[in-house]
């Protein structure tokens, strides 16, 4: 069929190209078998979300704790200045602010955090960036201190979420830092 062709269906006055129903047909199949549908991409004069917040989760098991950061990528390259690229030159960028914001001590001793990996990634329809950061203690932690000051520079309504798990037992505490906030909160076990 031409796409030009126009198909007359039961509504009198509704005429429509031949190929709106089977792209309708098409997306129909594709909902029923679980395909996302094709997203349309955010105009550019509208801000893709309008919560400044950093979330990392975070595993304390013995001497280590490993962190995963994730920071909407807009963000970030705001608080950082510059535009965020998946290459060595940002990453290093990424890393060192990280560790600079995100401060930890083990039982009163500050640690230094090591950047093991970084990224690009979505989380649903926004993109977002990766850190995953780790510290060592030189003996096992029975109280941490965590500061996160994330973003403050960037946006006076930044929100950073913290949520700790120590291994073994599975013992869970949240942390909530806001903007100006740059104290340490320290969770004992």
């Amino acid at each position: 069929m031409p796409s030009g062709r126009l198909v007359r269906f039961a509504l009198p006055f509704a005429v429509i190209p031949a190929r709106v129903p089977r792209l309708l047909a098409a997306a129909s199949a594709m909902l029923l078998l679980g395909a996302a549908p094709p997203r349309l991409a955010p105009r550019p004069d509208v801000a893709p979300h309008n919560l400044h917040v950093a979330q990392a989760r975070m595993m304390l098991e013995g001497t280590l704790v490993m962190a995963r950061v994730r920071l909407f990528r807009d963000d970030l390259s705001k608080a950082l200045k510059r535009p965020l690229a998946d290459d060595a030159a940002s990453k290093a960028v990424i890393a060192e602010y990280v560790v600079t914001h995100m401060t930890l001590r083990a039982d009163g001793v500050t640690m230094k955090g090591e950047v093991l990996d970084s990224g690009g990634d979505m989380d649903g329809d926004q993109p977002v960036w990766f850190v995953l950061v780790q510290w060592k203690a030189a003996k096992p932690v029975k109280a941490l201190g965590v500061s996160v000051n994330l973003l403050y520079e960037a946006f006076n309504d930044q929100q950073n979420i913290v949520q700790l798990a120590k291994q073994p037992g599975d013992e869970r505490r949240g942390l909530y830092f806001q903007a100006g906030d740059r104290s340490e909160q320290v969770v004992k076990f």
